[in-house]
């Protein structure tokens, strides 16, 4: 059972500390035994054997959605942010302080959040939530009517922070920076979005559905771009991590991809949360390939960034519609009560500041395309999520025969697994379901 061990207000804000997060609350591929795995794996270094809320429909039918896929499309802009920053910065640590500023509490964190509120005239309009084992820094979220019932004034908000040393917007200018992100982009939008007249019916106006690949990187892409919008320096290096650690999942193990993320990132506890990302769900985590959803905030940001000029930020602003949509709801778009940060009120000086970013960040020079590995394109023949054995593990050049190999984290799909010495080499028997 969920215990709430902290509930005040200030003004009219609503500050709830939350030791778990409710289950009704995860997503469906969210770890419900996250902080056991994660210990698991760093004290220990056992192979984390995640436990998902959802069932394994709903797992599977979540990896063959074209917006989970692995993409590598953008390999070449994202190691360009990632080389560029090692250069100028050494560690990732280093950078994180010197684009976010010092660590602060939560208490601190809390009180800033409280400004950013009133000083955008939302005191009030949410509670802010914090609770140690979000899978991700903070989401927010709403409860109320479905849009169909078109009643968008009943909807309540809450946004929701991890609170905990690993989360990296937990710094002096990190946490006004994750606050233009979830509340400046996605509360706005969605605030916004309600009085549309798309609201309740986007298909009479041809409009895609939310949750599309289009939908989520013109949506997450927006929020990546604002979270450094006010930061120290302006590489999108969190998202361009977050691309490249997809990529090279497509062809590392669990282990393999956390020892290679040394390279960008010292932070054990950092390195967990994005190979835990991108591995979670697979029936085995030693298993090529992963979870391809966060590249959606890199995509997003790119070409944003790239098609400043034929934007109109305002209409963009006044829903959850993509980029290539833009242009057909400008005479449809109500824009009189929009809802916008301080930071955009002033257009001119918003796409003056988005061009700088795009320059500092290389995209407007050309990048070298990289193609799927061809051990992944193999391996997505037998099917995204079925698990693997030792076997074929050691065929595609991931492990040494001779390394330690823990049988207990081979996914749920197979019936038994055993290994026999015959003449000197190892015989596999596998039953799948």
């Amino acid at each position: 059972m969920t215990k709430r061990f902290n509930s005040r207000r200030v003004g009219n804000t609503t500050i709830k500390t939350l030791e778990k997060q409710p289950i009704k609350f995860a997503a469906a591929i969210c770890p419900l035994n996250l902080e056991e795995q994660k210990e698991r794996f760093l004290k220990f270094g056992k192979l984390p054997k995640f436990v998902l809320k959802g069932s394994e429909d709903e797992i599977e039918n979540l990896f063959n959605k074209a917006r989970n896929q692995i993409r590598f499309d953008l390999f070449g802009e994202a190691e360009y942010i990632l080389k560029t920053v090692k250069e100028k910065y050494g560690d990732g640590d280093n950078y994180l302080a010197a684009q976010f500023g010092d660590k602060i509490t939560k208490e601190e964190a809390t009180q800033i959040l409280e400004q950013y509120l009133r000083d955008n005239n939302l005191d009030g309009a949410m509670s802010i939530v914090w609770c140690a084992d979000l899978a991700s820094s903070a989401r927010m979220m709403w409860i109320g009517p479905h849009c169909k019932h078109n009643r968008p004034e009943a909807r309540n908000y809450s946004f929701w922070i991890k609170n905990s040393t690993d989360n990296n917007f937990l710094r002096e200018q990190g946490i006004r920076c994750l606050a233009d992100h979830e509340i400046g982009t996605h509360f706005l939008r969605s605030s916004n979005e309600g009085g549309q007249p798309w609201y309740s019916d986007r298909k009479r106006f041809h409009l895609r559905d939310q949750n599309t690949l289009e939908g989520l990187a013109s949506e997450e892409g927006l929020a990546a771009i604002h979270s450094i919008f006010n930061a120290n320096v302006k590489y999108l290096w969190l998202p361009a991590l977050q691309y490249y650690t997809a990529c090279k999942a497509a062809e590392m193990t669990f282990k393999q991809l956390y020892d290679h993320l040394t390279i960008y990132v010292k932070s054990p506890e950092h390195r967990w949360r994005l190979c835990m990302r991108v591995k979670r769900g697979l029936l085995d985590p030693n298993d090529l390939g992963g979870y391809g959803k966060d590249q959606c905030y890199f995509e997003g940001a790119v070409e944003i960034l790239r098609s400043l000029d034929m934007i109109d930020f305002n209409v963009m602003m006044s829903g959850k519609i993509c980029v290539d949509e833009v242009q057909r709801c400008k005479r449809i778009a109500r824009l009189d009560c929009l809802k916008l940060p301080a930071f955009m009120k002033n257009e001119n000086r918003y796409k003056k500041h988005l061009k700088a970013i795009a320059h500092l960040n290389g995209l407007d020079l050309h990048h070298q395309k990289k193609n799927a590995p061809a051990a992944y394109i193999r391996r997505l023949k037998q099917g995204r999520r079925i698990g693997t054995d030792k076997r074929s593990l050691i065929g595609f050049n991931l492990i040494d025969p001779d390394d330690e190999f823990d049988y207990t984290s081979v996914g749920i799909h197979f019936f038994w697994l055993f290994m026999c010495w015959n003449f000197g080499h190892f015989v596999s028997v596998v039953s799948l379901n």
